[in-house]
């Protein structure tokens, strides 16, 4: 216990290593889910596997966030990070060397699962070793990394389109330069102290109508972000607009990374209640405005690109509340597979919409889309009336709830 007060008096010595480590990995993780869309462009992928390769990333994050989630709660933090780390450095060969489709799928799924699933061990590492006045902070720096992972995916690809060979080797090089770097790092982090304190320590359990507040709160933030970000990020290009994969990608990761770095100012200051609403409330307007612009300017290309900018804007947004309070809201002993479920449940639905929405108009596509941002508005308001202001509070005083002894 004597650790976890030093984390809250902010006398540890594990966030330069921590942060390096988690970010650089949620770089990379970010620079792989925008692959998939990337690769479609690729002179060996036929046009009938475009939703096959779509698909990969999902499916294997759901199963990376399950097992990943369970694992981490039963033997540690640190020692599933390495295990992720193996599994990524298997992935990089059978990606960049590829000239055969179904190669390249297993070699984006293998990545997907354990970086997806990388995701899990940093939120949960990230919010056990962080004062609380500063998890925020911490959170949304390494999460946002991912954006950019993601920006510089699309840059890359822009930038190296007049060559199949130059671009797979800038992309190898990026791959494989990150491998020492996330290694290293991630040796020197020790292992969370708080699940060492709690993983053999009985808590108190949440009030059934609290729990049930918590899990549809988490869950349609998660359906929300998961499946808009995918839908108007990644998918949206290959399906509508073929010939603007690159942009699209480019601009809705900047619009998400300004978001990032603009949070980084104020999000341990803000009520966490009420930017959540404002947060889901901005994303479902944004998105709304989608409609009017296709109606009354259906060939305004730069339109589309500032709503698309502006929705990735709160789009990061609403994903910095979720991966703040998801590793919040679950107690230590069983973090890692709570956020794997709620996870699992939103990428169950992205696997399905790929599907869904493969043959939908413009119209109807934004339509769709619309409807999950409403989800995610409702699960935000629920919380804005019934649930608490995480801010600024540690673990304890949130889901790490301990028996009084008498």
């Amino acid at each position: 216990m004597e650790k976890i007060r030093q984390i809250e008096l902010k006398k540890n010595t594990f966030k330069t290593m921590g942060v390096i480590s988690s970010s650089i990995a949620m770089f990379i993780w970010g620079f792989i889910l925008a692959l998939a869309p990337l690769t479609t462009e690729w002179p060996f992928v036929p046009r009938y596997y475009y939703m096959y390769l779509l698909v990969a990333p999902p499916t294997s994050l759901l199963a990376g966030n399950m097992v990943m989630g369970f694992l981490i709660d039963r033997f540690g933090r640190k020692k599933i990070f390495v295990l992720d780390l193996i599994l990524f450095s298997i992935s990089i060969p059978m990606i960049i060397l590829s000239n055969n489709v179904i190669v390249l799928i297993i070699g984006i799924g293998l990545a997907e699962f354990s970086l997806g699933g990388d995701e899990n061990t940093i939120l949960a590492y990230l919010s056990e070793m962080t004062p609380k006045g500063s998890r925020g902070r911490v959170i949304v720096f390494s999460t946002n990394m991912a954006n950019f992972g993601a920006l510089i995916a699309a840059l890359l690809s822009l930038a190296t389109g007049f060559s199949l060979y130059v671009q797979k080797l800038s992309f190898a090089l990026l791959l494989t330069l990150s491998i020492p770097a996330i290694a290293i790092t991630r040796f020197l982090m020790p292992e969370s102290f708080r699940w060492e304190y709690y993983k053999k320590r009985e808590g108190v359990a949440l009030k059934r109508g609290e729990a049930a507040t918590r899990l549809y709160f988490l869950v349609s933030m998660a359906i929300t972000i998961v499946l808009t970000y995918a839908l108007m990020g990644l998918v949206i290009g290959p399906y509508l607009f073929p010939n603007l994969t690159s942009y699209i990608i480019l601009l809705y990761n900047l619009g998400e990374t300004i978001g990032g770095f603009i949070l980084l100012s104020f999000i341990d200051a803000v009520n966490r209640k009420l930017f959540a609403f404002s947060s889901y409330l901005g994303g479902t307007i944004t998105m709304a405005l989608f409609i009017p612009q296709f109606i009354l300017m259906p060939r305004n290309l730069i339109a589309f690109m500032v709503l698309l900018f502006l929705n990735g804007l709160f789009g990061e947004f609403g994903w910095a509340t979720r991966v703040i309070m998801e590793p919040e809201l679950f107690p230590t002993k069983i973090r890692g597979i709570g956020i794997g479920l709620v996870r699992s449940i939103a990428y169950s639905l992205y696997i399905a919409s790929i599907f869904f929405t493969a043959s939908f108009s413009y119209i109807t596509y934004i339509v769709y889309n619309f409807i999950l941002w409403a989800v995610g508005l409702s699960g935000s308001s629920l919380w804005l009336k019934h649930g608490i202001n995480t801010t600024g509070k540690a673990l304890e005083e949130i889901s790490d709830r301990v028996p009084v002894k008498r």
